[in-house]
């Protein structure tokens, strides 16, 4: 079961020998990497909640269409948890890390990328409440992979949580960057 955690995530930081270790990639984050994706979730959150309240203040209808993206959050989440429980020990666990990670970007690559691809060939249109839901789930889960020192993809945060398991999944951009300061810090730090 190399894709599961075995003990609670730790900050990066000097071991008892003196050397510094990162951990794994797409399971552990370091200090950098860590509150970049704070900030990616706040970066993701403040114009979004900026422009709820003006909508909320420019029309009294708007509200409707924000109950139903709070219902499609739920939705999100209700998904991503049932994935997460079901496959978690039977796929996650033994699967490659980039099987794990396909599972869990399919349904944020197909909400993403909708209205440039898969609409025009299919015709068909999400419900324009979906995409401010996925946008706010997404959101909340960086700031959550902020707090539980996950990193992995972050959609997948909050069934951490709930599940109290950890597998080791990809988000790109971020583990280019998590790679990144894995070798500074394993390998830069330790020559100083």
């Amino acid at each position: 079961m190399e894709n599961i955690a075995k003990e609670p995530a730790q900050d990066v930081g000097p071991a008892m020998s003196g050397v510094r270790k990162f951990g794994k990639l797409g399971l552990d984050v370091g200090i950098f990497g860590r509150w970049c994706r704070l900030l990616w979730g706040v970066a993701i959150l403040l114009p979004l909640a900026f422009s709820g309240v003006q909508d909320l203040q420019d029309s009294g209808s708007s509200l409707s269409f924000y109950d139903l993206a709070g219902v499609y959050v739920v939705g999100i989440l209700a998904v991503y948890v049932a994935v997460y429980w079901t496959f978690g020990e039977r796929i996650f666990a033994r699967a490659n890390r980039w099987v794990n990670t396909a599972v869990c970007v399919g349904p944020a690559f197909v909400v993403a990328w909708w209205d440039l691809v898969f609409g025009p060939l299919t015709g068909l249109s999400l419900p324009t409440a979906l995409p401010l839901a996925a946008s706010v789930y997404i959101g909340i889960s960086f700031i959550l992979q902020w707090k539980i020192k996950y990193g992995g993809y972050e959609v997948v945060a909050l069934p951490i949580i709930l599940s109290k398991r950890r597998y080791t999944t990809y988000c790109l951009p971020l583990v280019a960057l998590d790679a990144v300061e894995k070798v500074v810090v394993e390998r830069v730090l330790p020559k100083q």
